[in-house]
């Protein structure tokens, strides 16, 4: 039987690298280092299912670690209390104090610098009703620069495991919570001119779509389509802010990616970053807090499913041999390792800008072999770089005027490469505000046609190599 994780998201500074440890069976030790002014170190020993011990340290010893530990598997911990603060040399905050708390009542020593027992700086507490503290993640460099937890809530009748990620943004509204469904289908997003206002989740569960609505509907809303069930959501990274004239922090963006490469941006990129986001897992579900607007996001993580393995075709029996003679069995040759998945032509990614202001295409005989494009990007202009190979034919340039802007579109022809699963671009056109491009290259092949409504384009990635084998669009709403 499975378990529902619930991750609070880390408490301190933005500097230094992000770690995450997941989840394990429980804590036996804790080892922590500190100089005079912060936490410096933390090691942490968890046991897992199977009774193996492993460890995983951060930030750098400057003293010798104190060891808490537990009567481990008797003893678990419960609480994890501290603080944060800027300390003298460093421009971003850092945890400056430690103390656990485990299921038998007993309490670690104050870490980090503290005076009979007193610390600077901002106050925390991880602590969920007597929950199990099974994991850790945070961020380090040369200290401990924020540090968070992931709690065991209760089994689940599944055999796949869940994560709960904590809603982040404003502390206002009524608390919404979806659940964990199959997958998301659709998602509808509303917005004004500072804030996500609206959103509705179309849900696959149990065999059906559920629609869930959260919000002010307002009058227009962006609509991004999954194709569900072979595409899902990977991550969320949304902005949060507390607008002009409004009572409420609110949710200001949300960037969407999925696990065919697509990216959308909706609202508007203000305030403090978050990422909804947990390795080999896809989004399943959504909670948060609304009001008037969509004042916090949070989300459910599934592993992504493994594709079920093809059955060989049998193997019919040899006739039975001529001679009455025993024939000595052949031993059975060893079975070949998996052919590794083939991938063609090297990704490449242009980042994410306000516009496009130019394209440049390359053709040859059989295609686009090249593209590089101009960018946006607030008052000036970014040269990417080129893709693919320039040939004798030379290159073709459509450039966009002022307040035209590429529509999310993008159409053409293919063509599979003989014996492979992979084609490469045979022609593209693209489609702005105010006109269609010509169509760059042939019309043969096989037609493809990609939009997303009420966007506009401002980054391109794909696969090239001496040609084009893929491109794909990131996109934002369109502001009007």
């Amino acid at each position: 039987m499975a378990r529902m994780y619930q991750k609070l998201a880390p408490c301190g500074g933005e500097g230094g690298r992000e770690w995450d440890d997941d989840v394990y069976e429980g804590v036996k030790k804790v080892y922590v280092g500190q100089d005079l002014t912060r936490i410096t170190f933390v090691k942490f020993e968890y046991v897992k299912e199977d009774g193996q011990v492993v460890t995983r340290e951060y930030g750098t010893i400057t003293q010798n670690p104190k060891e808490f530990a537990l009567e481990y598997p008797d003893e678990h911990i419960t609480v994890v209390e501290g603080s944060y603060n800027k300390v003298a040399m460093y421009a971003t905050e850092v945890i400056t104090s430690l103390v656990f708390k485990t299921s038998k009542g007993k309490t670690s020593p104050t870490f980090g610098p503290n005076l009979f027992g007193v610390v600077n700086g901002t106050k925390f507490v991880f602590e969920d009703e007597g929950k199990k503290i099974v994991g850790f993640h945070g961020r380090s460099d040369k200290a401990i620069d924020a540090l968070g937890v992931y709690f065991v809530q209760d089994s689940l009748t599944t055999s796949s495991p869940l994560y709960k990620l904590e809603a982040r943004g404003g502390t206002e509204g009524r608390v919404w919570d979806d659940g964990a469904c199959n997958g998301v289908k659709t998602l509808r997003i509303g917005q004004d001119d500072s804030r996500i206002t609206y959103l509705e989740f179309e849900y696959e569960k149990g065999g059906k779509s559920e629609t869930r609505p959260h919000g002010v509907k307002g009058e227009k809303l962006s609509e991004f389509v999954l194709d569900f069930p072979e595409e899902y959501i990977k991550s969320v990274e949304a902005t949060y802010d507390k607008p002009s004239f409004f009572r409420n922090t609110v949710i200001t963006s949300l960037k969407l990616e999925t696990s065919k490469g697509r990216a959308s941006i909706f609202g508007y990129e203000v305030g403090k970053k978050f990422v909804l986001k947990q390795n080999d897992h896809r989004i399943v579900g959504f909670h948060g807090k609304e009001g008037e607007a969509i004042d916090a996001l949070g989300a459910y993580f599934a592993p992504v499913p493994t594709p079920d393995p093809v059955a060989p075709a049998p193997v019919p029996a040899d006739p039975a041999p001529a001679s009455p003679a025993p024939v000595p069995a052949a031993p059975a040759p060893a079975p070949a390792a998996p052919a590794p998945t083939p991938v063609i032509g090297d990704p490449w990614s242009d980042d994410i800008y306000d516009g496009v202001k130019k394209i440049q295409i390359g053709l040859y005989d059989e295609g686009v072999s090249f593209l590089k494009f101009e960018y946006i990007k607030g008052n000036g202009l970014v040269s990417g770089d080129g893709h693919g190979k320039i040939t004798s034919l030379g290159v073709e340039e459509f450039v966009l005027e002022d307040g035209e802007y590429l529509m999310a579109s993008l159409e053409g022809y293919y063509k599979l490469i003989p014996n492979t699963p992979f084609g490469k671009i045979v022609s593209l056109r693209f489609k702005t505000n105010k006109r269609e491009s010509p169509l760059f290259g042939k019309e043969s092949g096989e037609k493809f046609s990609l939009e997303q409504k009420d966007q506009k384009i401002t980054g391109f990635h794909g696969r090239a190599t001496d040609v084009i084998y893929d491109l794909m669009f990131s996109s934002r709403h369109i502001s009007i």
